[in-house]
């Protein structure tokens, strides 16, 4: 059997507990504890393979070719964790974020910080509204709430009691007036307009209707919590009291200097403190569908090859060098995957992908492993000489951080996203566990 082949089934082999454990975990579904545990043994495991097998060898090639093997090591694993901190990112931002609950969390997270970013700029543009403190701010914003409200729905109707304001994430809202004359439009709001807030803060009924013109994605504060604020804060109601008694329409006066900064950077500050963190059935619900769709589904089969390019090359690499084919290395990724797959599935399968689907992201992943390792065989000579030792060794190093760089930023977040504090323990034994298969 060829060099070659023989890689390309260690890679097999390496990554056949990819659709293995996307079928445990669809079947099984585990708890989150478990498939916590199981998934930072892996990445125990998969560190002990990098440090040894990869970063453990630069001592030994520095004796023997001198400092330019630790520059070459030292450049290709920043590289490598660099250009994979970036196609990350980028396939994330495209929807790559769905494929493990801890990635969904954070995309999420920061989605709506910036959501609240706008509501503050907005709400701090109302005069009343920008007396507020920081503290108050922040627990105003945290009571908002989101809604998405289909074309064509009256969110309210003039002349009915103000009950909550609104502020407009995505779509479209038309303010309609009824008089003697018939029925006017007066405004057509979109993305970061707020209304509903002078009824709000002045108790008067609502002067307006409002209908949306297109599915409308909305925060909406209701009076209460907005009015538990203002009885927190005596000045404020003085200043309301004022404006109601000179001019209703005041209290909707966008303020004409902008926002102070600071007081911006503050609220937000606060803002962070209120803030919960998202569950599981929240991330479900916020992107239920959305897997269906060509470019997200893309964008995640991606965000998984990347995963696993690096491993299948250097794989590959180990093969055919003079060393051979390491077990400790092969039983680390083949650990790492697998609970890597069943903890991905389950997320993508509460949030809409269908099984078959996910079977073949999964068995593609493994058969591309295996190419990656078959070209990591014959691509790259066994025993390189001159600039090419250098050159191999930077790929190595490449590869490598690459790897660690994934297991810092998806493997063990999403091991403590569901586990907590069994994930220092079970990284331990994952470690130990390919340190005795490394001896024998």
């Amino acid at each position: 059997m060829s060099v070659g082949i023989e890689a390309f089934l260690w890679g097999i082999g390496s990554a056949i507990s990819l659709p293995l454990g996307a079928l445990l975990g669809i079947w099984w579904k585990p708890k989150q504890k478990i498939n916590s545990a199981f998934m930072a043994f892996g990445a125990g495991a998969l560190l002990f393979a990098l440090t040894i097998e990869l970063f453990g060898h630069v001592p030994h090639h520095v004796h023997e070719h001198g400092y330019m093997s630790l520059l070459a090591a030292l450049v290709g694993a920043l590289a490598g964790g660099a250009l994979f901190d970036t196609l990350n990112s980028m396939l994330n931002n495209q929807g790559a974020y769905m494929r493990k609950l801890s990635s969904a969390k954070d995309y999420l997270l920061g989605v709506r910080r910036e959501q609240k970013n706008n509501l503050v700029e907005q709400l701090g543009k109302i005069k009343i509204l920008s007396k507020l403190n920081p503290d108050q701010m922040a627990e105003l914003v945290s009571k908002v709430n989101p809604i998405t409200v289909p074309k064509g729905r009256t969110l309210f109707t003039q002349g009915d009691v103000s009950d909550s304001m609104y502020f407009i994430v995505e779509g479209s809202v038309e303010i309609v007036l009824h008089d003697t004359k018939g029925d006017k439009s007066i405004a057509l709001l979109t993305a970061n307009d707020t209304f509903g807030e002078l009824g709000v803060v002045s108790d008067q009924a609502r002067s307006a209707d409002a209908v949306t013109k297109s599915t409308s994605y909305l925060f909406q504060v209701m009076k209460t919590d907005v009015d538990n604020i203002i009885s927190k804060f005596p000045e404020l109601k003085e200043s309301i009291d004022e404006l109601i008694k000179t001019r209703v329409e005041d209290l909707a006066e966008k303020a004409p200097s902008g926002i102070n900064a600071d007081w911006k950077k503050a609220c937000l500050n606060r803002i962070d403190e209120y803030s919960n963190d998202i569950s599981l059935a929240e991330v479900v619900k916020e992107t239920a569908g959305k897997h269906a769709t060509g470019g997200a589904a893309i964008a995640i089969w991606l965000g998984l090859l990347i995963d696993g390019i690096p491993e299948s090359l250097v794989i590959g690499m180990l093969h055919n060098s003079t060393l051979g084919m390491s077990l400790a290395f092969i039983a680390g990724v083949f650990l790492a995957n697998l609970p890597e797959a069943m903890s991905s599935s389950v997320t993508m399968n509460k949030s809409g992908m269908n099984i078959m689907k996910i079977m073949m992201m999964w068995g593609s992943i493994c058969l591309l492993t295996g190419i990656g390792a078959y070209l990591g065989a014959t691509v790259f000579p066994s025993d390189p000489q001159g600039n090419i030792f250098y050159f191999v060794l930077g790929i190595e190093g490449l590869a490598a951080g690459a790897m660690l760089t994934m297991i810092a930023e998806t493997m063990l977040p999403e091991a403590f996203e569901q586990g907590g504090a069994i994930v220092g323990l079970s990284t331990l034994g994952g470690f130990l566990s390919a340190l005795v298969v490394k001896v024998l």
